[in-house]
């Protein structure tokens, strides 16, 4: 389940931390955690533009379909 992924996630997060931090050293270890907290936060603002990106390429594509459609309409009435 989500949650228990989730949990096993931020203990593998805490046990690499806790294993630069034996490596290096307090400082480098809280560097680390900052440059991941960083990435964590860029990851999320790049989706958000990703998902903004197709949202404007599909609103796009529709606004092209409509315009194909009236002019159609236009030449072409039913009747």
């Amino acid at each position: 389940s989500l949650p228990r992924k989730l949990c096993r996630c931020s203990r593998m997060v805490f046990s690499h931390l806790q294993q630069t931090e034996e490596l290096y050293g307090k400082h480098a270890a809280a560097l680390y955690a900052q440059a991941a907290d960083f990435n964590k936060t860029a990851r999320f603002y790049y989706m958000k533009a990703q998902d903004a990106y197709y949202l404007a390429n599909a609103q796009a594509s529709y606004d092209d379909w409509r315009r194909s459609r009236r002019q159609w309409d236009y030449f072409y009435r039913r009747k």
